[in-house]
Order: structure tokens, then sequence, then C-alpha cells
């Protein structure tokens, strides 16, 4: 009886020992569940600031670029709003004080020496021309001394102008030229001052690059 007893006890252990392993099995994957949920917790969260980081990069290159095309707006604005600003001031002197030939003013003024001050244009080729004058000499003291500006010959319209098809330094070429000729004559040709006025000048140029500061910190103050 008891033989028959321990048997049937060993038969019902044996018949139980196969499920054992799926058991095991079944909770390992029980077990690994979370393992997933985290994991795939942390990729999201990497995902996101990488992410985010890229926005903040983009933020910043758009922010250049914009910064970029304003300054290259209002520098060539500015040049553009002065150099309208010369060309009426040369259409009005055009038809204020009309400019002569380059021959009819050497022979008028420059020989006779009358000229004080030649200012040449070489975007327009026009010369503008200031004489000499006690009067104005006077006048041009009594300003400087008390305004401390600078020459009035950039403020008050020349006396005469004229046409000369060349730059610069060919026109200055030209009165040198004339020097030499009349150096041993009875009248020779006094020195002329002579200045080029080109575009843009320095205090235009001061204007632009002042302009520009003022519109880069303007710009770089709104966040």
């Amino acid at each position: 009886m008891y033989t028959a007893a321990i048997l049937r006890r060993a038969a019902f252990l044996i018949a139980r020992t196969p499920n054992s392993p799926s058991l095991s099995r079944t909770s390992f994957q029980i077990r690994s569940i979370p393992l997933r949920v985290c994991s795939s917790q942390a990729h999201s969260q990497g995902s996101g600031s990488q992410e985010s980081d890229e926005k903040k990069d983009k933020t910043k290159v758009r922010r250049a670029y914009a910064l970029g095309g304003c300054l290259m707006f209002m520098w060539l604005s500015t040049h553009a709003i002065l150099l309208y600003r010369r060309r009426n001031e040369h259409r009005s002197l055009n038809e204020k004080i009309p400019p002569m030939s380059w021959e009819q003013f050497v022979q008028e003024y420059l020989l006779p020496g009358k000229v004080k001050t030649i200012v040449y244009q070489p975007q327009f080729e026009v010369g503008n021309v200031y004489l000499h004058s006690a009067t104005e000499q006077l006048m041009k003291k009594a300003l400087l001394d008390w305004i401390h500006a600078a020459p009035d010959k950039f403020s008050r319209p020349p006396d005469v102008r004229f046409y000369f098809e060349g730059d610069a330094a060919a026109v200055e070429q030209a009165i040198r030229r004339i020097q030499k000729q009349t150096h041993d004559s009875p009248n020779p040709l006094k020195e002329v001052e002579f200045e080029v006025d080109q575009f843009p000048s320095t205090r235009e140029l001061a204007f632009i690059i002042i302009s520009t500061f003022f519109t880069m910190a303007a710009i770089m103050m709104v966040k």
C-alpha cells in the first residue's frame, strides 16, 4: 500500500516536470515588458531634445540671414538715396549754371588767373569752378570762425562749370600741361586748387556707415 502511494506521488511529480520551463519562460516575458517600455521612453526623450536643438540652430541661421539681408538693404538704399540726391543737384545746376566747354573755360577763366578751386565730379564729367573773390574770402573766414564748418565750396553753388571728357587724372594732367606751357610767358598760370568729388565722398560714406550700424544695433536689440 505504501509502495503504491509512493509510486503514484512519483508519477505525479514526473507528469508536472515538463511544464516548468514554459512557466519560467512566461514569467521572463512578463518581466521583460517594463524594460521595453523604459527603453522606448528614453528613446523618445532623446529624439525630443535633438529636435529642440535643431529648431534652435535653424532659428539662429534664419536670424543671421535676416540680419545680413537688412544690413545689405540699408547699405544699398543709403547709396541709392545719396546718388539720387546728387543727380537732382546736378540737374538743378545744369539749369542754373550750364557748363561750358573746356576750351572756353581755359581761355576765359583759367589763363587769366581767375580760378581758385576746381572740384571735378567724375561721375558726371563736370568741373565746378570757384573764382577768386575778396568778398568771398572775408565771408568764408567769418563763417569758419563762427561755426567752425567745412569750406563753403561744398555748400554754395559754383561760379562757373565746364565739361571735360575724361577722369580726374586727365583733368589734372591738362592743367599741369597748361602750367608748363605758360611757365616762361609774361603771365604764367597760377596755382589752382584741384579736388575730386568722388561718390561716395567722405561725408557720404560716414553717413552710410553710421546708418548701417544703427540699423544693426536696432536689429540686435530685438529678441
